[in-house]
């Protein structure tokens, strides 16, 4: 009888610690799912904050060439409006000069709202042919001809058009300011769309002249120089980018599709212990085209000029970029914008251009740009100049005492490269650099450098 109690109560013992085994499963199941949706909640938080930050960043790219497009198209219909009334022919090339910049611009900042349409958008190859027009007409001038009244009147169908286009955009200014711009773009029925297409239908009167002779496009078929053949991945653009923030630690890295307009590129983010980078990079050859770093807000100025072009040139040579020389350096609020310009035989090659900002007082790279010289940036056969260096300075003012003289590749009308003697000098207060004609001594260019409230500035 006692033998039956004891089998019972051990019977029941054993059932015990099957349930007991039952229920710790449950738990650790429990917990197990639990871990495992709190890290999913982890990621997907992470990743809504990652694109969050990027639509944010986006965003900001879009308002500021909508607002820099509209600021454009008034300096172009401002210029076209005073050409119509000037009569002599310096004035009439001052003018036609400041249609052309303001149409390169232009056509950028539509590119970059349209860029989906880019490739066969009329309106835009209008406004890149406005300014390849006017560059044309420049030209002409300066070889001593004259507008012609087939000219003038052409002249006067590209002021009516842009006044339009102005004008439309003034009417949508107010809906800009409205909800989240992105959306605006991407939505087919918004009023930047309808202004849009209303530009592309048959009913608009392009003058049909500028799409022949020499007029081409300038921004949608601009070649890329500088760019390799061979295109890398995304995984690829993340190495390289984390090389463009060398003093930062990178926690991650976040690389999307960016433009697809002249190039293609990747748009990086980079998570750093100060704050989001941005870095974009061209597919072809994983080129550095743009980076933007945050920095802390400091009141002292720890660097000289000197030092903060050393440390660009130091920065740009790291990125595999030699031969870039400091050919300006510029202080405002505290970061030095210094360009950097591509050098070769002692000779200044101002069309390759890279500009990079540093820290004043930490002395680190927070931005570069390097889009002139991915543009520009080609094998050349430079010309030996004709005239000697004295040659050049008796070709200066007497009244400018001359500081320094080197040889320079400058940039002329009509996209053309011209070898110059690059003379920096003093005139009382005022500075000057003076551009002489390296195989004629005639005078090419003076600018005046000024102190502005944005840094030193060239008149």
């Amino acid at each position: 009888m006692k033998y039956e109690i004891y089998r019972e109560e051990t019977k029941k013992k054993r059932i015990s610690g099957k349930d007991i085994a039952f229920i710790v499963s449950i738990v650790l199941l429990t917990l197990i799912l639990a871990l495992f949706v709190a890290k999913y909640a982890v990621e997907r938080a992470r990743a809504e904050d990652a694109e969050m930050r990027y639509k944010t960043a986006t965003e900001n790219v879009y308002r500021k060439s909508y607002y820099s497009l509209t600021y454009n198209m008034d300096g172009l219909d401002g210029a076209l409006t005073k050409l119509s009334v000037a009569r002599s022919a310096p004035l009439r090339q001052e003018y036609l000069s400041e249609v052309s910049t303001y149409s390169t611009a232009a056509a950028e900042n539509l590119s970059n709202l349209a860029e989906k349409d880019a490739e066969n958008s009329k309106l835009l190859k209008f406004i890149n042919q406005t300014g390849d027009y006017a560059k044309y007409l420049d030209e002409k001038l300066a070889r001593g001809g004259t507008l012609s009244e087939e000219d003038s009147s052409r002249l006067l169908e590209i002021s009516a058009i842009v006044r339009k286009m102005k004008g439309s955009l003034g009417e949508i200014a107010g809906k800009v300011e409205e909800g989240e711009f992105i959306d605006f773009l991407q939505d087919d029925e918004s009023d930047f769309s309808s202004m849009i297409r209303s530009f592309e239908n048959d009913d608009v009167a392009y003058p049909s002249m500028i799409y022949d002779g020499p007029f081409s496009d300038s921004m949608t078929e601009r070649e890329a120089k500088a760019l390799g053949a061979e295109e890398i991945n995304e995984a690829q653009a993340s190495v390289l980018a984390k090389t463009l923030l060398p003093h930062s630690e990178i926690a991650e890295v976040t690389v999307k599709e960016g433009c697809k307009n002249v190039f293609e590129t990747y748009d990086c983010e980079l998570k750093t212990e100060s704050g989001v980078a941005y870095v974009t990079l061209s597919k072809r050859g994983g080129f550095p085209v743009s980076m933007n770093a945050p920095r802390e807000e400091e009141s002292e100025v720890r660097l000289t000029a000197k030092d903060a072009e050393a440390i660009a040139e130091g920065y740009v040579a790291s990125l595999g970029l030699d031969s870039m020389k400091a050919v300006w350096a510029s202080l405002y609020e505290n970061v030095y914008f210094i360009n950097l310009a591509y050098v070769t035989r002692d000779v200044i090659v101002y069309p390759d251009l890279i500009k990079v900002k540093v820290d004043a007082s930490k002395g680190e790279v927070v931005g570069m740009e390097s889009l002139n010289y991915i543009f520009n940036h080609k094998e050349r056969n430079i010309p030996i100049p004709v005239l000697k260096e004295d040659e050049a300075r008796s070709a200066l003012s007497e009244d400018i005492e001359v500081e320094s003289l080197r040889l320079a590749l400058v940039p002329t009308k009509g996209d053309g490269e011209m070898l110059t003697y690059e003379a920096y000098g003093r005139k009382g207060d005022d500075r000057y650099f003076v551009y002489i004609d390296a195989a004629s001594g005639a005078e090419v260019k003076i600018m005046r450098v000024l102190d502005g409230e944005r840094g030193l500035l060239l008149q």
